[in-house]
């Protein structure tokens, strides 16, 4: 699409915590002038930058067999403006096949160079311009969507005992995630190649299509690195570290080989996790009151009024809460009522459709205390209730709320909450997010908390958080402290300084 050229349909994709490698989808969308096809963008990334994008058209989306679109991917800075163009292709799609084009060096080396203005705070936006070939604009549409990832790093360090007694094709094994269903495998042996022998490393996974960006790491007695290599890995294909280094360097230096004991590296970025997708709204534009401003990079929309496409269901359940329309309870807590509706109540919550529907004090009252929330939990609880949608929360607010959830059954917000807290995990607030995971009994956000901790470097564990929580969760803390003995053994070659 050439500058100036209108779009029937543009999408702001943000992309928060943002990392390399990974390979993410944007949230899935309908647009309402392509004949209400639904579409989602796609970005892999290896550890030197993006890799290929792509666009594709979701299977049996009610659309016509097929579509002839121009489509315009760009990278954007942080205020909005086109940096890079990607891609400006013209092409016709059927239900479900996609797009899918290789970044030009010449805009990787770009990114690379810009990466401070296109990764600020650690997001990505990208927008995608599409125009159905042979029809004019009228009212084009704008959509916004919001990605949140988290980051998934593993280091640790494996040693090789009784190096010198290793055969060739010999092979000794190491399992990162032997719980996981992504299980990685490293297979280390001796193998001769032109007349020497050689240490060589493969490594795969459990079956996966996941990136990853392994470096592997010699390391002498003192956890320096002596040697490294880095490669990217796609899961089932798996890869070899070939000849790795001559055996005959190691054995010749005993800085190399203290009592015979090899000491690799591995350090694995896995393709970032996402935590939450949506779509955060759509805006139906009205061109008179469309200003355009033409640059060297494209064009940017600015919007003064705009007409926002709420769903008119969420809505009359949010006016229905907040004006108390018809409602036959009312819930109490910290000197505040919330009027509420038993039926939504009852279908929303198993616990509230015991309450109201069995030979319970509450199945007759009108006033039902809730001494166990606050005001403001309990309000986020029944808009969450009402409307399906959970607010800005920080993470005190988070936590609360995800108490909520799991006494009224709403797995769903609990879900949600969980992944408010793992993302916001920090030194300050590690410990509280770790008693609510013991509290509900949650052992996947108590990994999380575990695999955060493990993560932090010698200065958190001389902390005054980390001395107050060992005091406090001594059986907590010494678990924490075996698993990193047992994943790691060291530290680049000191362990941490832990009690």
């Amino acid at each position: 699409m050439d500058v100036g050229e209108e779009a029937h349909f543009t999408i702001i994709w943000r992309i928060e915590n943002f990392s390399f490698p990974c390979c993410v989808s944007s949230p899935s969308f309908f647009v309402k002038d392509l004949e209400m096809t639904k579409w989602s963008l796609e970005i892999e990334c290896t550890s030197s930058g993006p890799a290929t994008v792509g666009i594709w058209r979701e299977h049996e989306d009610g659309g016509p067999k097929s579509i002839e679109i121009k489509c315009q991917l760009s990278f954007l800075d942080f205020d909005g403006l086109p940096i890079i163009t990607i891609m400006t292709r013209l092409f016709k799609l059927e239900d479900g096949f996609g797009f899918v084009c290789s970044v030009p060096e010449d805009a990787q080396a770009s990114f690379l160079r810009r990466r401070a203005e296109l990764l600020q705070k650690d997001t990505l936006n990208v927008r995608c311009r599409m125009r159905r070939t042979g029809t004019e604009v009228s009212n084009p549409d704008l959509c916004f969507a919001h990605t949140l990832l988290r980051a998934d790093r593993r280091i640790l360090v494996w040693a090789i005992r009784e190096f010198s007694t290793l055969q060739q094709d010999q092979v000794r094994k190491f399992l990162l995630n032997p719980h996981s269903t992504k299980k990685i495998t490293f297979n280390f042996f001796i193998r001769e190649s032109e007349g020497k022998e050689f240490v060589n490393i493969d490594v795969h996974d459990s079956g996966s299509e996941d990136l990853y960006n392994i470096e592997i790491s010699l390391l002498d007695f003192e956890g320096k690195v002596r040697h490294s290599e880095e490669k990217i890995v796609i899961g089932k294909e798996g890869t070899q570290f070939e000849n790795f280094i001559k055996k005959e360097l190691l054995t010749g230096d005993k800085e190399l080989l203290p009592n015979d004991v090899l000491l690799l590296r591995l350090q694995v970025e896995m393709n970032a996790k996402i935590v939450g997708s949506r779509i955060e709204n759509y805006i139906y534009l009205n061109p008179t009151n469309l200003g355009v401003i033409a640059t060297d990079a494209g064009d940017v929309l600015r919007c003064e009024q705009y007409k926002t496409a709420s769903p008119s269901f969420r809505k009359a359940m949010k006016s229905l809460l907040e004006e108390g329309i018809s409602s036959d309870v009312s819930l109490q807590t910290g000197g505040q009522s919330f009027p509420a509706h038993k039926c939504i109540l009852s279908a929303r919550s198993a616990v509230f459709r015991a309450m109201f529907n069995t030979d319970m004090l509450e199945k007759t009252s009108e006033c039902v205390p809730i001494p166990d929330l606050s005001a403001d939990t309990l309000r986020e609880l029944l808009s969450y209730i009402y409307t399906d949608k959970v607010g800005e929360l920080q993470w005190q607010a988070a936590a609360d709320l995800y108490s909520g959830a799991d006494k009224y059954q709403l797995l769903d917000l609990k879900e949600s909450c969980a992944s408010i807290l793992k993302c916001a995990l920090s030194v300050s607030n590690f410990s509280a997010i770790l008693s609510v995971a013991d509290m509900h009994q949650d052992r996947e956000l108590q990994e999380a908390v575990h695999d955060f901790v493990m993560r932090q470097g010698e200065t958190f564990f001389t902390s005054d958080e980390w001395r107050s929580f060992r005091e406090k969760n001594s059986v907590v803390a010494w678990k924490i402290v075996d698993s990193m003995f047992c994943n790691m053994k060291r530290n680049n070659g000191k362990c941490p300084r832990l009690f």
